[in-house]
Parts: structure tokens; sequence; C-alpha cells
């Protein structure tokens, strides 16, 4: 996490850092793991000269510091970034000092008052507890070897891989612009007559290819027909999972070495992959993968209930295009 992340998330986190009470010296099974000394929670860790939270009038008066505790930074550390090891300890320090020191400038400046700063706060607030809410749901640790070993043997074509080589073939013509201006109806039938000169070149395409000529020949070509001056794809892909595939083109991992697929429609057009050597996955390769795929799923799915308990009505005088 670089610097300027860190200290956004400490500034967002910082409200509700600081106004939770410090945690107790006997610890708990989540608390952050104590220093290697035996310094007690209420002991100072970090003292700041220059800002302090209840300023005296006269700002240049001695004793303006702040003092946070060794249990009021770990606190910190839990909540932004658990399991930061003791030797990361300082930077997160340097960065947590950082966020304090822009904290008091702004508070000087008066930018926490107002009704602008009021909206911001309920935003960001609402944005940290679905944030919140998205992490619990997604937690992969719920996933069991079970599931994940069920999901493995349901979904083998995710778990090939294999060499691929594609031909991107565009959906519609780059056109030139009409001397005259058309009318909704002539635009719309100029577009799908193109679509269907496309779709016949594809078909075209793809036939050479099954017949064995060069993938980037035929990628050239295909940009050429379309009229796009831009340089064309890499047609190597390289190995790919059929996993890394968009859903609808999983069917290719089912092809064997050598094999050109069917036209696989996109949003950009058509594309026609060919097949080189291929391997199944080992489960203990993909264990890890296959955990964070049933997490998503599950997650997403808790989401979806979640927001379908609510049944939004907008005005549409008000939300009018």
């Amino acid at each position: 996490m670089n610097k300027y992340a860190l200290v956004c998330l400490l500034l967002g986190a910082m409200a509700a850092g600081q106004a939770a009470p410090p945690a107790s010296s006997g610890g708990s099974a989540n608390a952050t793991p104590a220093p290697a000394s035996n310094l007690a929670p209420d002991a100072p860790v970090i003292t700041i000269n220059g800002i302090c939270d209840h300023p005296p009038a006269d700002k240049k008066a001695a004793g303006c510091k702040k003092v946070i505790t060794r249990a009021q930074f770990e606190m910190m550390v839990q909540a932004v970034q658990p399991g930061l090891p003791a030797s990361g300890r300082r930077e997160f320090a340097q960065s947590y000092v950082d966020a304090l020191v822009m904290e008091y400038k702004a508070h000087e400046l008066g930018l926490d008052k107002g009704p602008d700063y009021d909206a911001k706060l309920k935003i960001a607030r609402e944005k940290f507890l679905t944030l919140e809410l998205n992490r619990k749901e997604y937690d992969a640790s719920q996933i069991s070897d079970q599931q994940i070993e069920d999901f493995y043997r349901q979904n083998p074509l995710r778990y090939v891989e294999a060499s691929l080589t594609q031909i991107l073939v565009p959906g519609v013509q780059q056109l030139p612009a009409p001397e005259n201006k058309l009318s909704e109806a002539e635009e719309l039938k100029r577009t799908q007559e193109s679509e269907a000169i496309m779709k016949a070149e594809a078909d075209k395409i793809r036939a050479r290819a099954v017949a064995g000529e060069d993938f980037d020949k035929l990628q050239a070509e295909a940009f050429q027909f379309a009229g796009i001056n831009d340089a064309p794809p890499i047609t190597a892909m390289g190995k790919v999972r059929g996993e890394d595939l968009p859903p609808g083109h999983l069917s290719v991992m089912d092809l064997k070495t050598g094999e050109v697929s069917p036209l696989l429609l996109t949003k950009t057009g058509y594309l026609i992959y060919r097949v080189g050597e291929k391997r199944t996955l080992p489960l203990t390769e993909v264990r890890d993968s296959v955990r964070q795929t049933l997490a998503t799923q599950r997650g997403q799915a808790a989401i979806d209930a979640i927001l379908k308990t609510a049944t939004p009505n907008y005005n549409d005088t008000y939300f009018s295009k």
C-alpha cells in the first residue's frame, strides 16, 4: 500500500479509531500482536508537538501536543492494516502522523463545518459500511475443503490451461461520414448493413483460419476490411486458464489441440480462437483460486439478497432524461 493511499485510509478511519476506548491490557484473539517490549497499553508511543485536540487560544503556547498510546496505535493498525509486521510499524506510524497533521490543518481552516461536510461525512460513512459488509460476505475463510473439491469437479473446463491464439473481427465498419445528415432510421439501416457485411467477413476469416492460414495475416486483413487504421491486436495470448475467459467463451477449452472455435460474439465484434497445447490443472495448483471464486459467488448472492429486501421508487418527473 503506497503512502498516499494509507494516509487516505487513515483519514477515513481516524474518527472511529480515536473515539473508540483504548484496548484492554488483556488483549483478544483478533488483537494486533504486541511489540516485543514491556510497554503498558497507556504508554506513549508517538508524541506530536505542534498539534493538539484542544489548542489554547494562543496557538504558540507551550504544551500543545498530541500523545498516542500503544493501545491507541495498535487499535488503528488493527482497523486499517491488520497483520502488519513489526518491521512495518514505523512507516505506518509516519503515515498516521501525516494524516493527523493534515486533519488538524483542515480543522484550522474550518473544512469540518457546514452542510457540505456533513453530507460528505454521511456518504463516507455509508461507503465504509458497505465495504465492511462486502468484506464480511466475501470472506473466503468460510469455504470448506469439500465445497472446493465439489466445485473443481463440477467445473472442469475452468481449470484447463491452454496456449491460445485469437483473431478479433470488428462487428461494424468504420464508415466515412455521410455527405448529408441522415435520419435516425437511415442511420440505423446503415449500421445494420455494416454489421451484416462484417458478420459475413468474419465467417470467411474463420473458414480461412480452419484451413490453416496465418492468424497474424488474417487479423491484419480483418482490421483493414473494417476500415480501422489502428495497429491490429496481437494474436498470441500465451497460456490462458478457462476461468480467465469470458463465461460464454469457456467452451474453447473443450476443443482439441489445433482446433479453431466457432465465431464467439463480444461487445466489439467476433473472436476466433485456435487452441494450442493444453493441460488440466490439478486441484493442488488452483485450490486458492477455487476458494476465491466460491467466496465471490457466495458474497455476490448474499449482497443481491440484501438488495432485494428494499424496493425503491423513483420520481420520474425529477429523474426524467
